[in-house]
């Protein structure tokens, strides 16, 4: 735990100097002369201060730099989810989501905390994304749309859209039948690449 004496010391030290200005400018130099030896005290705050927040929390695990890229015969998938699963019960999410070039950079949380990577271990991949129509009207368009319009427009495009194939062939949407599992090794970066048209036949 920080120790926050210094941090009460330097607000103090800062509020008399005020003080003193406002009574007698002519004071506020003999207290300038201290805050040289003041600065010290700071640089020493600031580090406790990083290096505490820098610390990992109790529990958080271990990991390693993953990024995940989906393809369809060999042309990138946008807006997958990607999730990834451990064969043991944990308390943290491993993640993300596609960009155009089909790549998910991979983000480990738990609670507040958030890191770039994945815990070591043997791991389940998982893939979403539900089909969805183009919309055939401008956003210029649906702009001038009343409320009930907008909310009709939107029923229509999920209707439409229900009656699309999936876009991820259905094994890989649970970890329990997904065939996508590596050992993760501690220590080695990963770039799982998976086309799903290999996995559609």
């Amino acid at each position: 735990m920080v120790n926050l004496f210094p941090y009460r010391k330097i607000v103090k030290f800062f509020i008399v100097s005020l003080s003193a200005y406002l009574v007698d400018p002519a004071l506020s130099e003999v207290l300038y002369s201290k805050y040289k030896k003041m600065k010290r005290l700071l640089w020493i705050l600031l580090l406790l201060c990083f290096t505490g927040c820098q610390s990992k929390p109790t529990g958080f695990p271990d990991i390693v730099p993953c990024s995940v890229i989906v393809t369809d015969d060999g042309k990138p998938i946008a807006g997958v989810s990607v999730s990834l699963h451990s064969a043991t019960p944990v308390k943290y999410f491993s993640g993300g989501i596609t960009d155009e070039n089909g790549v998910a950079e991979i983000k480990t949380s738990q609670g507040n905390r958030v890191q770039k990577g994945i815990p070591h271990g043997k791991a389940v991949l998982v893939l979403t994304k539900t089909p969805e129509v183009d919309d055939w009207k401008t956003l210029e368009e649906q702009g001038r749309m009343s409320t009930e319009e907008l909310m009709a427009y939107s029923a229509e495009k999920q209707r439409r859209s229900a009656k699309l194939p999936p876009v991820i062939p259905k094994q890989l949407t649970d970890a329990k039948t997904s065939p996508l599992v590596k050992d993760i090794v501690s220590g080695q970066s990963l770039q799982w690449k998976v086309d799903i048209a290999e996995l559609k036949k």
